[in-house]
């Protein structure tokens, strides 16, 4: 099984492809009107509920869970698969990735819900192609999403409001390869996962906003995973290596760097291979002080918890068949 991809499933193995973001050296970045304060990275605050995703009877649907692993909750009754959750600054509202089953397109879309699971909205205003990825600002105000325009064969970063209007671009190219960009707390780099060969070879890259810049920060042979995320003091970048198992004797497991890609700290130590003891990286606690992460242990997965430096870990639920993905934790109580 492939872990730096979109899981198993034919609307997500045809998503891969399309939601990939396209980022050069020779493209303009520019976020028009937008703060460079603005970012896609953990918001600082104090630790509330988490969201993931999991398969429920072959859909993905949303769930939330508190930090101490108490209060599970099925969030919201959507019709389709719902993944890559994020929540607002504020706790009061989670933006996600909706892939439709029937009707026209676009197959997948970006919605925006209460953190109740009330007041569900479609925020994809053009029927062609495919939007997702979504991800609040730091002020709640703006969303960044990747869009795919399968008329013009053209992979893009935009930012819209709340209501879906007022969208920018933010980048814009065709080709695909790298996806799941995320901004540094000040605003500086935007990191994201550039693919040289498909489920061998992925590397972490950072490119200024203005599309500047453009430097490669780990190794391909490292193989990470597609999911990674800054710290809330913008220090450190925790990911995931040997995602997916080239080395097959080698198990996944978490690591942080420093945003210049020096200072490797290993927070996992697994070993075995797939089928043996392996960890796949969430996201960072509001707090900074914990990353929350998806274990895997024989097949099976549990969502768990690490401190900062590699100690103390936990166990929020046990482990199961279905796997948790797309973690991310917020603020909402």
């Amino acid at each position: 099984m492939r872990h730096s991809v979109a899981p198993k499933g034919a609307t997500m193995n045809r998503l891969a492809p399309l939601i990939a973001i396209a980022l050069a050296g020779s493209v303009l970045a520019v976020f028009a009107g937008v703060s460079l304060t603005e970012s896609a990275a953990t918001t600082p605050g104090r630790n509330g509920r988490i969201v993931y995703a999991q398969e429920v009877r072959g859909t993905f649907q949303l769930f939330t869970i508190r930090s101490n692993g108490t209060a599970r909750a099925k969030l919201g009754d959507l019709t389709g698969e719902a993944v890559h959750p994020d929540w607002s600054p504020d706790g009061t509202k989670v933006v996600f990735q909706l892939d439709h089953p029937h009707g026209p397109a676009p197959f997948c879309a970006v919605e925006l819900m209460n953190a109740d699971g009330t007041g569900l909205t479609d925020l994809t205003g053009v029927r062609t192609g495919c939007e997702g990825q979504p991800a609040f600002t730091p002020d709640g105000q703006r969303i960044v999403f990747v869009r795919f325009d399968d008329a013009a064969d053209v992979e893009s970063i935009q930012s819209m409001d709340l209501t879906g209007g007022d969208r920018r671009l933010v980048t814009g190219t065709k080709g695909s390869g790298r996806t799941d960009p995320n901004v540094s707390p000040d605003g500086n780099w935007i990191t994201f996962i550039r693919s040289k060969k498909e489920g061998e070879l992925h590397a972490v890259f950072a490119v200024h906003p203005d599309g500047s810049g453009l430097h490669q920060v780990t190794p391909f042979r490292w193989e990470v995973a597609i999911k990674h995320d800054w710290s809330p003091n913008g220090k450190r970048i925790v990911l995931t290596t040997n995602a997916d198992f080239v080395r097959p004797r080698k198990s996944a497991n978490l690591v942080t760097i420093r945003p210049d890609g020096s200072g490797l700290k290993r927070l996992t130590r697994f070993a075995g291979g797939e089928h043996a003891k392996n960890a796949f990286a969430g996201s960072y606690s509001p707090d900074g002080r914990r990353i929350v992460f998806r274990l895997e242990k024989h097949d099976k997965a549990a969502l768990a918890t690490i401190g900062r430096d590699g100690r103390h870990l936990r166990l929020l639920t046990e482990f199961r068949k279905n796997k948790p993905r797309y973690i991310d934790w917020g603020t909402a109580r």
